[in-house]
């Protein structure tokens, strides 16, 4: 299989998972009393929606770099888009029920699944990139490995207070927006 192949495949299913997301939120009759009811929703639909697009970035970041396919990586992809095709439904359980402890066990469940066989798939991908040193692959790994144990940790977290999962939900796309100071140094070293 040819890797502009599964790339466009994957972009047509975190589409579409993007697109399911939207079309499961269940909003309230909008009037003053709801409004922050409203606002919730849209702000975990955000959240996920930010979730999603950072693992699509990563995704393309680590593929782009990749010389050849194997079959292992490819089934690893499809497990890796069955996994996060079912983002929407702990988006839809967190936006119904945001006070509920497994709303949120729920929610870092489907998450830790999703980054823990990036993780995986990342791994796999490793010894067939091309153009990313050493110490740019082993920080990569290390930031994937790092959100899987953050969003494993948010499940305990969850049952001590839903505040503490909630942070992790939000400390992750931020850790993420942060750039790398060993990254920009090494791209400054290539030509």
């Amino acid at each position: 299989m040819k890797k502009e192949k599964l790339d466009a495949f994957t972009d047509s299913v975190i589409a579409i998972i993007i697109t399911l997301m939207v079309l499961e939120i269940k909003l309230p009759a909008i009037h003053t009393g709801t409004i922050l009811e409203v606002l919730r929703h849209i702000c975990i639909y955000a959240m996920s929606f930010v979730v999603i697009g950072i693992t699509w970035l990563n995704y393309h970041a680590t593929f782009k770099h990749i010389e050849k396919l194997t079959p292992r990586i490819i089934w690893l992809n499809m497990i890796f888009l069955f996994l996060l095709s079912l983002v929407p439904l702990p988006t839809q359980a967190l936006g119904q029920d945001f006070l509920l402890k497994n709303s949120h066990v729920f929610y870092a469940s489907v998450l830790t699944a999703v980054s823990f066989v990036f993780c995986l798939l990342q791994i796999e991908s490793n010894q067939y990139i091309r153009y990313l040193s050493h110490t740019e692959i082993r920080f990569i790994n290390r930031k994937n490995w790092i959100a899987t144990i953050l969003y494993a940790l948010a499940i305990p977290l969850s049952q001590i207070s839903i505040f503490l999962s909630t942070f992790v939900f939000i400390l992750m796309p931020v850790l993420y927006f942060i750039p790398s100071a060993k990254l920009s140094m090494e791209e400054e070293k290539q030509p």
